[in-house]
């Protein structure tokens, strides 16, 4: 057999970001770490990186390639492949990561190591950007750890203790999440003999349905703990307290997004014909999870925390659409719905910590900051809590935050579809919680402060573009849903 081929196009929106990371590397070798050019020189590289990534997803947008194909491409018999659904997925990273990319850009990033940032950075999303096209086992894992592991070490790089004990229950997390991952890999790949996801039962050894299943269930149990979901998600509030704002960013997002992949590349492409199996056990952990997420994020008194359990609330309305994926006709419509809530949440998510690294900027208890720090806001800075009052809105899915109230009705049409209504019950019960989670936080931006309250940092000019560019993104797809539903109609299975 031959070497196969390469479509370097199909592979650019994951090969670009990991060039950018080996020359990033490279130049702080040749320049020097401590010069203030180098700095400048390695950020606006890997900016263009991201940048080329989504410029790439272009020509990819409506034509399928397949690459790394060692039988017949006809046959779905390739490694890789950059479908409508790849290149959705890769929008959503590559978005979430330039934000997060543009806040590390900001003030108090001298305290910490600019190029190992951004290599690890670049690192992980081209890991997120690599799992959207991947197609066998193998690639699929590898790439979910690609993604994962690099953002251990941007936790690590607070430096003191509270960043080594986030990084400590972070690489934990990762290593048990591995162990599932590959456990279940093998019980797949036992029961099918082929590393290709889609791959049928094996009858030669007997009837392996049961080992298959199970195979997909630890496949499942690994990817949740990226995504956040209940009893996988007990990591997420001390590691997002304990990161850097950026990084807490980048794990609400980027690290969201990939989990979101797998879990779909898993289910709906690895297992389309058992989805009469799966869909109801994913409904009710999603349902669980948006329940457990909005209870004790009602109890929070600091930002960070309420923006980590508020990750996990949302992580449940990200899934919920699946739990409607019975039968073929409906599994690409969930898929889709999925992808368009996870759009929806990143945009908004990333604006909410747009503001919160400005605040955390200007206050003596940096990132720990409670929600009393918000009081008055409206007075010293109303732009600024214009932008955090609508990002909030969208999240708790009020008007004007149409994007929100879409997004909720998207995710909410599939169970519809199928008439599960316990889990429509649930979820509208959910509804209700998440307003009083975000409206709570909401209330402190108009409250009269019984004292003066710290000034909110301005800001360096990278990170006031994120926040312009995610804040811009949510009244985008507020006045303009179209896009929130082209991406829908362009998400399917593939």
């Amino acid at each position: 057999m031959g070497v196969p081929s390469v479509d370097w196009l199909a592979v650019a929106p994951a090969l670009l970001p990991a060039l950018a990371a080996v020359l990033v590397l490279a130049l702080d070798a040749v320049l020097g770490p401590r010069r203030p050019a180098t700095r400048a020189v390695t950020g606006t590289v890997a900016v263009v990186a991201l940048l080329g990534a989504l410029a790439a997803l272009v020509p990819l947008a409506h034509h399928g390639r397949q690459t790394f194909c060692f039988g017949d491409p006809a046959q779905g018999e390739c490694s890789y492949v950059a479908s409508p659904l790849t290149g959705s997925l890769q929008l959503v990273v590559l978005v979430a990561a330039l934000g997060c990319l543009l806040l590390s850009l900001g003030p108090g990033t001298p305290r910490r190591p600019r190029t190992e940032h951004l290599t690890l950075l670049l690192a992980a999303t081209a890991g997120a950007c690599a799992l959207a096209g991947a197609r066998d086992l193998a690639s699929l894992v590898v790439a979910l750890e690609t993604s994962a592991l690099p953002i251990v070490g941007m936790v690590g790089l607070r430096r003191d203790g509270r960043g080594a004990e986030a990084a400590v229950k972070l690489l934990l997390t990762a290593v048990l999440s591995f162990g599932l991952l590959a456990l279940g890999a093998a019980l797949v790949y036992a029961s099918t003999g082929s590393l290709l996801l889609g791959a049928p039962v094996d009858t030669r050894l007997g009837d392996l349905a049961a080992v298959h299943g199970l195979g997909l269930a630890l496949l499942v149990a690994g990817a949740a703990f990226k995504l956040s979901l209940v009893p996988f998600h007990l990591w997420t509030p001390d590691t997002y307290a304990g990161a850097p704002l950026p990084v807490a960013a980048f794990l609400s997002t980027v690290s969201k997004a990939a989990g979101l992949t797998a879990i779909v590349l898993v289910l709906g492409v690895g297992a389309p014909e058992r989805s009469a199996l799966w869909a109801a056990p994913v409904g009710g952990l999603a349902v669980l999870t948006m329940t457990v997420g909005n209870l004790v994020a009602l109890r929070q008194r600091t930002a960070v925390r309420l923006l980590a359990w508020s990750t996990v609330g949302q992580a449940g309305w990200v899934l919920l659409p699946l739990g409607g994926a019975v039968g073929a006709g409906r599994l690409a419509g969930a898929v889709a719905a999925s992808v368009a809530y996870l759009l929806a949440y990143v945009v908004a998510s990333l604006t909410a910590f747009g503001v919160v690294t400005r605040v955390a900027a200007g206050h003596p208890l940096g990132a720990a900051h409670g929600l009393d720090a918000y009081d008055g806001l409206w007075r010293r800075r109303p732009v600024t809590t214009l932008v955090l009052g609508f990002a909030l809105l969208c999240l708790a899915g009020l008007p004007p935050g149409v994007m929100g109230v879409l997004a909720k009705v998207v995710a909410l049409v599939p169970v519809l579809g199928v008439r599960a209504w316990g889990l429509v019950a649930v979820a509208v019960v959910n509804v209700v919680l998440g307003v009083a989670v975000y409206l709570r936080w909401a209330a402190h931006l108009v409250a009269r402060p019984d004292d003066p309250r710290p000034e909110v940092h301005p800001g360096a000019r990278p990170q006031r573009l994120a926040l312009a560019m995610a804040a811009a993104g949510c009244l985008t797809l507020s006045v303009l849903p179209e896009g929130l539903l082209a991406l829908l109609g362009s998400a399917g299975l593939g």
